[in-house]
């Protein structure tokens, strides 16, 4: 179970990288086309170092939270198994007294006997 999880929180961490750090390039660029376009300057360069930077500021941030969560989430696991061995009985302490033995008596007794 725990590496589904995995593959899973992968796998959103990957469309939350690109989402996150393409939205601020798209964003930069259009507010550049608009002020060249309006004011007839040559910023749109400017803006898309702005955008590259936020992006990549943001996509940092995302991943750092995200492996956060992750550790924490197994940490809690771990933990969880720790108490599930304290509570679980433990067969080896336990003492109980000896069984007879299940074993025949080997050949040369039973000849004995006779």
């Amino acid at each position: 179970m725990g590496y589904k999880k995995q593959v899973f929180r992968s796998l959103a961490m990957v469309s939350q990288l690109g989402i996150s750090v393409m939205t601020p390039i798209f964003l930069c660029i259009s507010a550049g086309y608009y002020v060249d376009t309006h004011f007839e300057t040559e910023t749109m360069l400017f803006f898309l170092m702005i955008g590259v930077l936020a992006g990549g500021r943001l996509g940092y941030r995302t991943a750092r939270m995200t492996f956060l969560v992750g550790e924490k989430e197994e940490q809690k696991e771990r933990e969880e198994r720790l108490r599930q061995q304290e509570t679980a009985p433990r067969y080896g302490a336990v003492s109980r007294p000896k069984q007879p033995s299940r074993v025949r008596r080997s050949a040369g007794s039973e000849g004995e006997k006779e």
